[in-house]
């Protein structure tokens, strides 16, 4: 018997896990009341609106209380200064880091080739699961007539709404392109973003919508619960691995201060507190990699944004808004 729609929870849902996330790097990063001796090394932090999500910002602000507490009496001195704000807008956030008003930052990949220039490439701060990078995957029914890409002209797509799915529209935009197909908002009939996986997959299992895109690692999970949609469902297509989200360091920041910061961020697992945060993150701890682990998204997204500049281009010489 397939699994029934109302019976499945595979994950924590999206405001709760999204919400404890954002909180918990910002509270892992911050220090105890006083946050720096007067002349000592200083690191500014602030983390970008857009690795929410779209969850509640005052919700992530109040996660982030409940965290520093817990975990910065157990963490020594860590010379970091949070934001006031602790999450700000992206152009806000970008433009402090031109400035150079902040020196360490959680972006996603798409601002990330904003400041790449500016960022230190030898220090990127990660959840362990994204190490090596993380795949989307592009689902059908295997009882559908979608064999290729092509296949799925004016298909309706539901999308996962997750801070990990920040890079598919560059996704699908690269690989539409690569396959002399039009963009997606011409390709496909509809795109819909959903808040949990079993919203995403089941509709495709049911034979409700055509197709569904969503972190290959979220659909592992799905298919291990529930082995029947694994044998049912299948991806059309996979991406490369990229990273969607990461913390780095802009590359004039103290020395010293951040290295005590990656130190008790990457042995936060060493205290019960820590070990809720990275389980909050979904992940089992937080490792440290260089600017070679964002190169393909960095592609990607390069390749992307060249893509909408001729679409532009192109609309506007037809005379199109």
């Amino acid at each position: 018997m397939g699994p029934k729609a109302d019976q499945i929870d595979w994950n924590v849902s999206r405001r709760q896990c999204l919400t404890f996330m954002a909180g918990a790097v910002a509270a892992a990063m911050a220090p105890r009341p006083c946050f720096a001796e007067e002349n000592g090394p200083l690191l500014r932090v602030a983390i970008s609106t857009e690795t929410l999500a779209g969850a509640n910002i005052n919700d992530a602000r109040a996660a982030y209380t409940v965290w520093i507490r817990e975990v910065t009496k157990h963490m020594g001195s860590v010379h970091a200064e949070v934001v006031p704000e602790i999450f700000l807008p992206s152009e806000q956030l970008l433009s402090a880091i031109r400035r150079g008003a902040v020196d360490c930052y959680g972006i996603t990949a798409l601002e990330y080739v904003k400041v790449a220039d500016l960022t230190d490439p030898n220090f990127y701060l990660l959840q362990d699961y994204l190490a090596d990078g993380m795949e989307y995957v592009l689902l059908v029914h295997n009882s559908s007539p979608f064999r290729r890409l092509a296949d799925l002209r004016g298909a309706q797509i539901l999308t996962h709404y997750h801070r990990d799915m920040v890079l598919l529209p560059a996704w699908l935009g690269t690989m539409l392109e690569a396959n002399n197909l039009p963009p997606a908002d011409k390709f496909f009939g509809s795109q819909m973003t959903r808040d949990s996986v079993n919203q995403v997959a089941l509709p495709v299992f049911f034979r409700r919508v055509d197709g569904a895109c969503l972190a290959r690692r979220s659909w592992e999970t799905a298919v291990e619960l529930n082995p029947q949609l694994g044998r049912d469902v299948r991806a059309l297509a996979v991406s490369p691995k990229v990273v969607p989200i990461a913390v780095c360091f802009r590359h004039n920041s103290s020395a010293e201060a951040r290295h005590a910061l990656l130190d008790a961020v990457v042995n936060i697992t060493a205290l019960p507190a820590g070990q809720q945060i990275v389980a909050m993150y979904q992940a089992h701890a937080f490792v440290v990699r260089t600017s070679a682990v964002m190169k393909t998204a960095v592609d990607m997204v390069t390749q992307y944004q060249r893509l909408l500049a001729q679409q532009q281009s192109s609309n506007s010489r037809k005379g199109h808004p």
